[in-house]
């Protein structure tokens, strides 16, 4: 992990060390390391990525800060993956689906910027030798089956939104952690969402509902609670392969009980 001494050098390329009040690691992100930087003035958060550089959610970002659906980044080393950006005072989102938050999902889905799609079926893969792949496999393929046979709602999306990724304050929700940010179907961040706040089936109906009024286009979303579900399933499976991989046991207790609960409305 990086020192002190390697922080405060770190972060004299974007403000004057002098000015540095306190630096704190934040435990919350697990795919990388993040540090609450504060001075009189501003805090930043520094981020050390672990893995490959996010230069689509990096300039996603930078655009999407404009209309305050995320921070901004500041600056941002390559060479290093060091990334910095405004840090957003607030809490993790706990229990609802604010009308600020879809309405800013819309936006982030509108945001006219193409990658290669993402492949939920490759995804899903990387945790075929995993117990909760072998033990759902057959209702994992019925999903992918099933959400081939309905219509492609393309978007760009954040693919990570998990609570954690979601902060409130008295100024709304913003929408934090673009790493995994390209090309996908609208309904995985949209199940996402669903996972994440675990919410029931009438509260899922209102969800697209609720959705379907800040798009620009109409006749353009595909309204089904039944795809809903199916990358509800999907969503899950990662979510649980992601965190039992790295023996995050007590954030897929939780999870697993909901994908049970999923399967048996299917």
């Amino acid at each position: 992990m990086i020192e002190y001494t390697q922080l405060v050098k770190v972060c004299s390329a974007f403000m004057e060390p002098l000015s540095i009040v306190s630096t704190e690691r934040l435990l919350n992100g697990f795919s990388n390391d993040n540090f609450l930087i504060r001075t009189q003035q501003s805090a930043y958060l520094l981020k050390c990525y672990k893995t490959q550089w996010p230069a689509i959610g990096l300039q996603a970002q930078q655009e999407l800060s404009k209309q305050f659906i995320c921070p901004k980044p500041i600056w941002t080393d390559k060479k290093n993956n060091y990334a910095a950006f405004n840090y957003i005072e607030g809490d993790i989102a706990q229990n609802n689906t604010q009308q600020n938050l879809i309405s800013k999902l819309a936006k982030v889905h509108a945001y006219p910027v193409k990658t290669p799609p993402m492949n939920i079926a490759q995804e899903l893969l990387y945790y075929q030798q995993s117990d909760i792949y072998k033990h759902h496999q057959l209702q994992i393929e019925h999903a992918l089956k099933s959400i081939a046979k309905m219509p492609y709602s393309e978007g760009f999306c954040h693919n990570d939104l998990v609570k954690d990724n979601i902060i409130v304050n008295t100024s709304g929700m913003y929408l934090i952690d673009f790493e995994y940010a390209q090309t996908n179907d609208i309904y995985f961040d949209l199940a996402a969402l669903a996972v994440s706040f675990n919410l029931n089936e009438q509260s899922r109906e209102a969800l697209l509902n609720s959705y379907k009024t800040y798009l620009k286009k109409e006749g353009e979303f595909y309204h089904s609670t039944k795809k809903l579900d199916y990358y509800s399933v999907l969503f899950l499976v990662l979510c649980i392969g992601w965190y039992e991989q790295r023996d995050i046991n007590t954030k897929s207790v939780g999870l697993r009980a909901q994908l049970i609960k999923l399967l048996k409305t299917l």
